[in-house]
């Protein structure tokens, strides 16, 4: 852990915050930290330095940061710390627009990713009594990131969470045009790493010991198109898969308009494939979609969902909606209402529309109440809830393959008479449901994969009993 005596050196703290690309940043910012001598604490009251990796993707996320920090400027007034400092994305998102700089007041330093690479610097400078840094931002929208930032990302990785599941970052940034969206103005345009790279970082993790890996980007299905001339995750995930063939392999963060009948059918094929597509659709009125730039007509993305069932049959879609975004009427939500009754998405998650500055949308009128976007958020998942429930009950009696990712301690909340918890091949970690199984072989670890009979279902998340004779 490390002392925190003038002669000993620096001991950092790093609270994550934010979605698993954020994870992986966080990842290679610990495993530079540690290659310069710094020390890592668990516990900020542990450390000189507590470092906060934000997310200044929408409103909430802000307001989280802004909470995080102050907590932490709270321990430093207790003298449990010399500094705090903010990190990431909403760094680079106030650069971008100054009237959110108030979320980063309680930090004593703001870090953009155009500093991580001497982040250990920065952190030493800190504990010696330095002053607070200014914001720095990595370019101006909408440029790329910078080929240093692109090389940050090869650096070794400190991993974090669950050893058995990792998330692999195939490409930065986003060319994608939504109206309502940031991440362009935060991350800068697409930017996809080498095939090459990529393959050597996924052996290398699986080497430590991952037995899941989940392809991550703002667009994994443009994997490609700024650097090969021409979309290539078919042709990388081919050779993922044979690559770490023992491994499950699952690509999150797919766009719609870009998704290839070719894809869906390695999806469904290859045995390490998760056949899993996580497919921000956002909307299914046609003016909702033009107005937010969506770039699919109504009748593009039901057949696109017809091609899905088809050419994927056994497999999960995961998709999410906005409501309440600008003009959105009472036909408009019917007709998205009506889309999730359908029983076509295996998990579903919804937004309520929130205006971000310097975005195309920012300009349009906030016009639906914020009750009524509560009351259509509330109405589309209370649809989802009743489709999930439906999905589960027809899968009693059925074998899976389950993962296990941990067991049920004491106290915890689970299902009476269950003793671990795992996923299958059509749930990605930490935001679909969970498999809660009776029993597990001895010496089970997680990352560990078995044979298990459903036996019973609850609204999200099934309940199983393993055969401890079979293999892995």
């Amino acid at each position: 852990m490390g002392s925190k005596h003038d002669d000993s050196p620096a001991v950092v703290c790093l609270i994550s915050l934010g979605c698993s690309k954020n994870t992986v940043d966080s990842e290679c910012l610990l495993g530079a930290l540690a290659q310069n001598g710094i020390m890592i604490a668990e516990d900020p009251s542990d450390a000189d330095i507590a470092l906060v990796n934000t997310c200044g993707f929408i409103h909430d996320a802000r307001e989280e940061t802004a909470e995080m920090l102050e907590q932490l400027a709270s321990l430093k007034a207790a003298g449990k710390l010399k500094a705090v400092a903010a990190l990431g994305c909403l760094v680079e998102r106030v650069g971008d627009c100054p009237e959110l700089a108030s979320f980063l007041d309680a930090a004593d330093a703001r870090v953009s990713f155009a500093e991580y690479p001497r982040l250990p610097e920065i952190c030493r400078e800190l504990v010696a009594g330095a002053k607070a840094q200014g914001t720095q931002k990595m370019f101006a929208y909408p440029h790329r990131p910078p080929p240093e930032f692109m090389r940050f990302l090869n650096s070794p990785r400190a991993r974090i969470g669950s050893p058995h599941t990792a998330y692999l970052k195939i490409s930065e940034g986003c060319s994608n045009v939504c109206r309502f969206c940031s991440i362009p103005r935060i991350r800068g345009l697409q930017v996809s790493r080498p095939m090459e790279e990529l393959i050597v970082e996924a052996q290398a993790l699986v080497n430590g010991g991952a037995r899941e890996i989940n392809l991550i980007a703002q667009d994994t299905t443009s994997y490609g198109r700024d650097s090969y001339g021409e979309a290539r995750i078919v042709q990388l995930l081919q050779k993922l898969s044979a690559a770490i063939p023992h491994a499950w392999i699952r690509m999150l963060y797919a766009y719609p308009a870009q998704l290839t009948d070719e894809l869906m059918d390695l999806l469904a094929s290859a045995p390490n494939l998760c056949p899993y597509l996580d497919l921000p659709l956002q909307h299914i009125s046609d003016s909702m979609l033009k107005t937010m730039g969506r770039g699919m007509s109504r009748k593009q993305t039901l057949d696109l969902l017809d091609r899905i069932r088809e050419r994927m049959p056994a497999g999960a879609i995961r998709t999410t909606f906005i409501v309440g975004f600008p003009g959105e009427t009472e036909a408009n939500f019917a007709e998205l209402l009506d889309l999730v009754r359908e029983e076509r998405f295996t998990h579903m998650g919804v937004f309520s529309y929130s205006p971000e500055p310097g975005t195309p949308a920012a300009k349009l009128s906030d016009d639906v109440p914020m009750e009524v976007k509560l009351a259509r958020r509330d109405a589309l998942m209370k649809a989802q809830l009743e489709v999930s429930r439906s999905r589960l009950r027809k899968m009693i009696g059925q074998q899976v393959e389950v993962m296990i990712d941990g067991f049920v301690s004491k106290g915890a909340e689970a299902p009476r008479g269950t003793k671990a918890f795992g996923r299958s091949r059509l749930d990605a970690p930490e935001v679909d449901g969970l498999i809660f199984l009776k029993h597990y072989p001895n010496g089970a670890q997680p990352g560990d994969r078995f044979t298990a009979k459903i036996t019973a279902s609850l609204d999200y998340d099934l309940i199983a009993t393993m055969d401890e004779e079979k293999g892995r």
